[in-house]
């Protein structure tokens, strides 16, 4: 992943009225801190400039170069942006430094594509989660998790164990679960159920 550039200016003052005239001056208010950052940093950010570095490919996982007032460099990860509950507009953002070395999770989209040949025939498509928990160094992260559900007939599955995922990636789970699955129709399922239990009978 390719650090978005994300330029800032330092701010002073903090707190709720500061913040209130900053927003009013038409400038977000934001913080810079973690990993590299020996104390938290107040900034200033454009709003123009923030909207169009956050409508990326990867959304919340995406890494910015945060460049302060042209000099300073830091790669950070959005956290904490608190819109307002009507308007959507972006009132604070909370830029963290991570250690680049360190692997961090983080939840990430599930995307599906491909035409099941199970559901083709009647079955139905179960999509319990829209998006899953990934562990990988945060330049590692993928934009989302493409499963291709072609192959898959009825009854068939992907485990979050299954899922491709590129190298340095792994999922994060306590116990392993169904990310996509085919049903059989009911009608089939009752069919092939009564025939299990006939050869069983013959036994």
């Amino acid at each position: 992943m390719e650090a978005i550039a994300i330029s800032s200016t330092p701010r002073e003052g903090r707190g709720k009225g500061a913040a209130r005239k900053l927003r009013a001056e038409g400038q977000i208010p934001a913080i810079a801190y973690g990993h590299g950052i020996e104390s938290s940093i107040p900034l200033t950010l454009d709003p123009k400039a923030l909207e169009k570095a956050l409508d990326n490919p990867y959304g919340a996982n995406a890494l910015f170069d945060l460049a302060i007032d042209g000099g300073a460099h830091h790669k950070v990860l959005v956290r904490d942006l608190q819109r307002h509950p009507v308007s959507r507009e972006v009132l604070h953002v909370d830029l963290v430094a991570p250690d680049l070395d360190e692997p961090v999770v983080s939840p990430v989209p599930v995307k599906i594509i491909g035409k099941s040949i199970g559901v083709t025939t009647g079955g139905r498509l179960r999509t319990p989660y829209r998006e899953v928990r990934l562990k990988a160094k945060p330049s590692d992260f993928p934009a989302s998790v493409t499963i291709d559900i072609t192959n898959l007939d009825h009854n068939d599955a992907v485990m979050a164990s299954q899922m491709p995922l590129p190298e340095g990636v792994e999922p994060v789970f306590d116990r392993d679960y169904v990310v996509v699955k085919v049903v059989a129709p009911r009608g089939r399922k009752a069919t092939e159920e009564a025939a299990d239990k006939g050869k069983k009978k013959k036994k």
